[in-house]
């Protein structure tokens, strides 16, 4: 079988092995077999901080991990794909599943800012919510998953989508917001 050095699934080198081993015992609360990390993905983590992810689970080039206050969780299921420059930002709870394919660029975060008129911005607590992405979801390219959002079994987000609000089971969903256009057959 021929191995293709650009794919995604290429398990790398030496030096990859050796980055891999590294960022696993230095940021990883639990991980799986074969599990991939580029040199340039990122963690940034308080120190109670759990990071869980399963088997066959790659983390691609510049991925950026944030895990701040107050209690930051983050579940990723098997062979579950983090795409180039995906940023994961959780203060709370966010949950991959299994077999997820997420394109590059995409951000998922589980807070936003508080936007109350009777105080400055800088100076108001964030607002904390959670992500919940099932299996064999696609995200496509340049998306958006936004606070206290569940993205059913099956469904696809097409590119540059932002996603505001659940995602049902199998479902192809577009646009910003992202809306339902049709389901997977």
């Amino acid at each position: 079988m021929k191995i293709d050095k650009a794919s995604y699934r290429n398990r790398g080198g030496l030096i990859q092995r050796i980055t891999t081993v590294y960022k696993r015992f230095r940021y990883f609360t639990a991980a799986g077999n074969d599990l991939v990390v580029k040199r340039s993905a990122e963690f940034r983590m308080v120190k109670h901080a759990v990071l869980k992810v399963g088997s066959g689970v790659t983390i691609q080039d510049e991925a950026f991990f944030q895990l701040t206050m107050p209690e930051p969780k983050v579940f990723i299921g098997n062979n579950t794909v983090i795409g180039r420059r995906n940023v994961i930002t959780a203060k709370n709870h966010i949950s991959i599943g299994n077999d997820v394919l997420i394109g590059s660029d995409v951000q998922i975060v589980d807070h936003s800012h508080g936007m109350r008129k009777n105080m400055p911005i800088r100076l108001q607590k964030a607002d904390i919510g959670s992500v919940e992405i099932g299996d064999d979801v696609w995200i496509g390219a340049g998306s958006k998953i936004l606070m206290n959002v569940k993205i059913g079994k099956g469904a696809v987000i097409g590119a540059n989508s932002v996603v505001l609000s659940d995602i049902p089971e199998y479902a192809i969903a577009v646009g910003a917001p992202a809306r339902v256009v049709k389901y997977r057959e």
